[in-house]
């Protein structure tokens, strides 16, 4: 539940090259988020992070994150052009 209060509201901007009409070069995968999170000092399991699909474009997303214990928390992804 520590845990859960210091990555709640947690903001993780991502930067990605982009192409035509705002796609994205790849996608943002929970690996992405994951070492984001990391280099800004939160350790969490990729596993936690719930991502139905790539993030493909650019913008805000909230993303789910489900710690062991029935825990969950949301953080904000937020992708920009690179």
């Amino acid at each position: 539940e520590v845990l859960a209060a210091k990555i709640s509201g947690v903001v993780c901007t991502l930067s990605r090259k982009i192409g035509d009409q705002d796609k994205l070069f790849g996608s943002v995968t929970s690996k992405d988020i994951e070492s984001k999170l990391r280099e800004d000092g939160i350790e969490i399991d990729r596993k936690w992070i719930e991502l139905d699909e790539p993030i493909k474009s650019l913008g805000e997303f909230p993303v789910k994150v489900k710690m062991p214990g029935g825990v969950a928390a949301e953080i904000k992804v937020v992708v920009t052009a690179e």
